[in-house]
């Protein structure tokens, strides 16, 4: 992360970092005047250490640079909320001495407040009375506005990253391999990947592989012979051949069937296929793009597809890594055309309401906030992952606007938790990559403790200790994934914690 004090300046003359590195902002979450949302202040900070927040200042501005001037509501205070770096990737917030509610990751705070810029993933929340919302958060500017156009939408240093990937590698012909957890949009990145492309002329075709039966597997990928089997009357066309001079998307890579994979490897590396029945080889020029949400190196994965495949890796990153989109997302969501559903106006929806739903995990990510917008559209109370109600962020409902606490309150209110005893090996890594092998977020997702994580942890002969990585194994990670540490835990299958200690250990910088 680096320091905003000791770099150029932005078109507007507030100073950020190198284009393409990170800079520390802060990012209006929610407002009460929805056109706010998504707009950005660098973290400049004065000569005393402090960066002042208040109804003045700073002046936001949004992804195009426009000038759009400081908070500018009556409801924040004219004495500011002072933000001062502390050590590593800690912060001091210190709310004003007015009547104004200061929050900071949903709790209210009175007096200075020091707070991780990785509690909550990647975002430091600060509240501000009932009307605004705005985040800390690393991202590279200058922010990329096309991504948007693909649906691909957000500030986050992690959209922003993915984005630059897609863009640089979009013009290409590389196969290209998306990673994420389910929900995080790999098909929108496959389709900006083509509409990017010199084949975009053509018809983008896709394939869902865990839908493929083995029996039918060949045939669907590259066609069959007439007679290659009972009631082939006539030819069939694979989708290799319909995708020639295109691009072919194969979601859900990791369920390709064992029969097939060896050919799907041949056609990848020499272009040639084989349509079942026929004894000559067919030719296709055909661009892969395939996304899965598990990993593939398992021994029931061809590992030289896999290496195929893995042209360039793209990661998507879950929601809750990138919560400052979440506002951006959710405005989208609220206000475009759906069928049968009236576009709801975000400013009904003032900063607590709103809360909840900033400090959920979204373990369904983008998917999940899509159907959370859908229920706010309906006028029905938003009903959270694991039947949590959300009622805070119903429209309909009567009375005072809750307080940032009922976030708490619905924490607390947690099931018992689950015998570690009944949690198998496969749900366990499930879990370790749906949390990005981060120790705290897999035992939320499993509902045990994090002690009896480790339990489980040291007992399964899936994962592995930092002493069995070999130098080799670590340089492939990170050669294959440049700077992103939680790729290489889930590739090595090591808690990211244990792995950054290694790394330590071992005089190997993330």
């Amino acid at each position: 992360m680096n320091d905003a004090t000791v770099a150029p300046t932005l078109p507007w003359g507030l100073p950020w970092s190198r284009e393409g590195h990170t800079v520390l902002c802060l990012g209006i979450v929610w407002h009460s005047d929805p056109s706010r949302i998504g707009m950005i202040a660098p973290l400049a900070f004065g000569s005393d250490g402090f960066f002042a927040v208040s109804r003045l200042e700073p002046v936001f501005r949004a992804a195009q640079g426009r000038d759009q001037g400081a908070l500018d509501d009556r409801h924040i205070s004219r004495q500011p909320v002072l933000i001062r770096r502390c050590a590593g990737r800690s912060f001091e917030i210190t709310p004003p001495e007015s009547r104004m509610m200061v929050t900071v990751n949903g709790r209210p705070v009175t007096g200075p407040t020091v707070v991780d810029l990785d509690e909550l993933g990647a975002d430091i929340l600060i509240g501000l009375s009932d009307k605004v919302i705005l985040s800390i958060f690393e991202t590279s500017l200058p922010l990329q506005n096309e991504a948007a156009r693909h649906g691909l939408i957000g500030i986050s240093h992690g959209l922003q990253m993915a984005w630059a990937m897609i863009h640089r590698v979009a013009p290409t012909n590389l196969p290209v391999f998306v990673t994420g957890a389910t929900g995080t949009g790999k098909e929108l990145a496959a389709s900006a990947i083509h509409a990017l492309s010199p084949r975009a002329s053509h018809k983008l075709h896709t394939i869902n592989m865990a839908t493929l039966a083995p029996s039918l597997a060949q045939s669907e990928l590259f066609g069959a012979a007439a007679g290659a089997y009972t009631g082939a009357a006539r030819e069939r066309t694979g989708l290799f051949a319909l995708a020639d001079g295109s691009t072919l998307f194969m979601d859900e890579v990791g369920d390709t069937p064992a029969e097939v994979q060896p050919m799907l490897l041949r056609a990848l590396e020499s272009g040639e296929y084989r349509r079942l029945g026929d004894a000559r080889n067919q030719k296709a020029d055909v661009r892969v793009v395939s996304a899965t949400d598990r990993p593939l190196d398992g021994v029931d994965f061809n590992q030289p597809l896999r290496r195929r495949l893995e042209g360039v890796v793209i990661r998507l990153p879950p929601l809750r890594e990138r919560r400052v989109d979440i506002g951006l997302l959710l405005r989208c969501f609220l206000t475009r055309s759906e069928p049968q559903l009236e576009p709801f106006d975000p400013a009904q929806l003032p900063a607590a309401q709103i809360l909840p739903l900033l400090l959920h995990p979204w373990p369904g990510n983008i998917r999940e906030l899509l159907g959370a917008a859908r229920q706010i559209r309906l006028g029905m109370p938003v009903l959270l992952a694991g039947g949590q109600p959300g009622g805070a962020v119903s429209p309909l409902q009567n009375g005072p606007a809750p307080t940032p606490v009922l976030a708490e309150a619905v924490k607390g209110d947690e099931p018992k938790r689950r015998d570690p005893a009944t949690v198998t090996d496969a749900e366990l890594v499930a879990a370790l990559d749906e949390a990005g092998w981060n120790i705290k977020a897999a035992a939320g997702l499993l509902n045990i403790s994090r002690t009896s994580l480790y339990r489980l942890m040291e007992r399964s002969p899936a994962l592995r200790d930092s002493a069995d990585i070999s130098d080799e194994q670590l340089r492939e990670v990170m050669r294959r994934y440049p700077g992103d540490v939680e790729a290489w835990a889930r590739d090595l299958r090591l808690p990211k914690d244990s792995l950054k200690r290694h790394l330590r250990r071992i005089g190997v910088s993330p």
